[in-house]
């Protein structure tokens, strides 16, 4: 079983959110360009969201030389912690992670800094993050512009960026495979 979110998950919630709900759907998302952090979101039925915190911030980014938080993902782990991961900034070489046991209080923000072995590359966009139950493994995959290493499709993207899928394993956020290419979608 693979334990995923892209866009909402439904777990059990009385995270002090100010009612008691046997199962509700919740949607992380951003506002802005992301510097005032992530934002919540819960629906009974998948279709019509309330904000939570009346659409403040649950938590500030640190991680990172723009504090930008845009993108987060968050899936749970076998560990029963919420793993989030998220861009931290327009062209950095790395992501921001930080983990939960219960959406409000989280640990201290890390960067991670995935691309920084590339010298060319530009930045590290829309991370996402799943849990392999098989491989009892994390795999967490972003976009990535390396000028020049694609040169068959350079002019294909937007100012300049031709983006490739890359990505990393984990089993602790500690340590982390070689980044490695996860998808070239080459000339379509």
């Amino acid at each position: 079983m693979i334990r995923n979110f892209l866009i909402c998950l439904l777990l059990p919630v009385s995270l002090v959110f100010g009612q008691k709900k046997e199962k509700v759907y919740v949607f992380s998302y951003f506002t802005g360009n992301g510097e005032d952090g992530l934002h919540l979101a819960y629906s009974d039925d998948g279709l019509h969201w309330k904000a939570l915190k009346n659409g403040s911030s649950f938590l500030t980014p640190t991680a990172g030389k723009d504090k930008l938080m845009r993108d987060p993902c968050i899936i749970t782990g076998p560990d029963d912690y919420f793993h989030m991961v998220w861009t931290v900034s327009w062209n950095e070489k790395g992501i921001g992670y930080a983990r939960s046991k219960d959406l409000i209080s989280w640990t201290e923000q890390r960067y991670i800094p995935v691309m920084e072995h590339e010298p060319g590359a530009r930045n590290c966009w829309a991370p996402e993050l799943f849990y392999d139950e098989t491989k009892n493994q994390y795999m967490i995959y972003w976009a990535t512009t390396i000028p020049g290493r694609f040169p068959e499709t350079e002019t294909a993207g937007d100012d300049g960026y031709n983006h490739r899928m890359y990505y990393t394993t984990t089993t602790d956020f500690e340590h982390f495979s070689d980044t490695r290419l996860l998808y070239d979608q080459g000339l379509m």
